[in-house]
């Protein structure tokens, strides 16, 4: 096995908690009938903003196109910036620990919005050299055009690289491109694959 030189650590339920859920809880909209009209709208909306084809100003007049101007523009801000909370426990230190020992990077489906809550919120986030962030790339996780660039941008061999990530496909995504997949659970079921990868 080649001795990684390098990992990679998604953002979302990796770094910090990540509860989608929130947005609608936080417009008051819990029940999946109140939200049957405006679902697939808000995810065309998302994906579109994290792939960089929406600008900040441009995703929240979306939104307001979406509900009909339902809810002011600081309630659709509120409720966008809700799905982000907390640091997840623990992994501040196992950045750190890693980040001694080999190269390290974060690598994120996300959008200029959550990325900037991020930089201020998460400790983590600055021990991470190198963001490779879906909005700035144009193309997201799982797709192969998303693992192609980072690793050209890092001159890096594929099987060299240790991929973390707390999404089934996008981990089956980065082992097609040939690089080790970590499906994260848990901090310490983490350390101890990193472990047995020798890389501390």
């Amino acid at each position: 096995m080649t001795k990684p030189s390098l990992v990679l650590f998604d953002l979302g339920n990796v770094l910090v908690k990540f509860t989608p859920e929130s947005f609608w809880q936080t417009l008051g909209l819990q029940r999946k009938n109140e939200r049957a009209l405006y679902d697939e709208g808000v995810k065309k909306a998302a994906d579109e903003f994290e792939c960089g084809k929406l600008k900040t100003g441009e995703f929240f007049n979306e939104l307001e196109k979406i509900f009909e101007n339902r809810f002011r523009r600081e309630q659709l801000r509120h409720a966008t910036a809700s799905v982000l909370t907390n640091p997840i426990p623990n992994m501040e230190r196992i950045v750190s620990k890693v980040a001694q020992r080999v190269s390290v990077a974060l690598v994120s489906n996300t959008n200029e919005f959550h990325y900037a809550y991020c930089m201020e919120a998460i400790p983590a986030m600055k021990m991470l050299p190198k963001h490779y962030l879906s909005y700035k790339l144009g193309v997201m996780k799982p797709k192969a055009g998303f693992f192609r660039k980072v690793l050209k941008e890092e001159k890096a061999k594929a099987e060299s690289v240790v991929f973390v990530d707390d999404v089934e496909e996008n981990v089956a995504g980065a082992q097609s491109a040939g690089m080790v997949g970590i499906l994260f659970k848990n901090p310490t079921d983490l350390e101890t694959h990193l472990k047995n990868l020798k890389v501390f």
